[in-house]
């Protein structure tokens, strides 16, 4: 995919990775729009459009993607970074705790999905990537909620590609960007710009971060 030009959304975009992917795909001269709950870190950007967002709610979803067709015209890309990392004991998490979890991790993007992928089936042409968690979705003692429902965002990415991704134009992949140094992650290792490079490229070529690039 040629990247400038094409028009963008990034969920979670105010920290760590989605703001990297939102800053290197505007050094590209894509139009960019970037979606958080805090508006501060998204107008720094200078992104093309800015959308206040909480995805606890799915009808901030629906309305997200209301509000970039509506602006742009389209979405080319759909990055759904944004997530909720929840800590504790499978019997200690609280029924408005695991809500929260699903919604933001796999309920949202599920609900952004379907909004935009009909648009981009039409055109012949489009990217959805999902940011997994595949170490963690495997099961992590004291992150059941967390994981549970990045597990269900990894079974959205594989059943959206059947449906959508073969012969149809559309790359539907998981990014795996390993354990990145963000506000979920202050111990992780890696740093979000390397992450966000290596997700932009794969944007570039509409193959999974499992695929290795040429």
């Amino acid at each position: 995919m040629d990247l400038e030009g094409s028009v963008c959304l990034i969920t979670g975009a105010s920290s760590g990775i989605g703001h990297a992917v939102a800053r290197g795909l505007i050094a590209r001269r894509a139009v960019v729009a970037v979606s958080a709950r805090r508006l501060a870190p998204l107008e720094a950007l200078g992104a093309a459009s800015v959308h206040q967002a909480d995805l606890s709610d799915p009808a901030h979803a629906l309305g997200l993607a209301d509000e970039v067709q509506a602006r742009h015209g389209r979405v080319d890309v759909l990055v759904n970074n944004a997530g909720m990392r929840i800590d504790g004991a499978v019997s200690d998490v609280s029924l408005d705790e695991l809500d929260l979890s699903f919604q933001v991790n796999a309920l949202s993007p599920f609900v952004l999905c379907g909004q935009l992928v009909p648009g981009m089936v039409q055109r012949g042409a489009g990217v959805i990537v999902n940011v997994e968690a595949p170490a963690v979705a495997a099961g992590r003692k004291g992150m059941g909620a967390y994981a549970a429902s990045k597990a269900g965002l990894a079974a959205l990415t594989q059943s959206l590609r059947q449906e959508v991704g073969a012969g149809r134009g559309v790359a539907v992949f998981g990014f795996d960007p390993g354990w990145v140094r963000t506000e979920l992650a202050p111990d992780g290792k890696d740093d979000p710009a390397e992450a966000a490079e290596r997700l932009i490229a794969h944007i570039a070529a509409g193959r999974s971060s499992r695929t290795p690039l040429a």
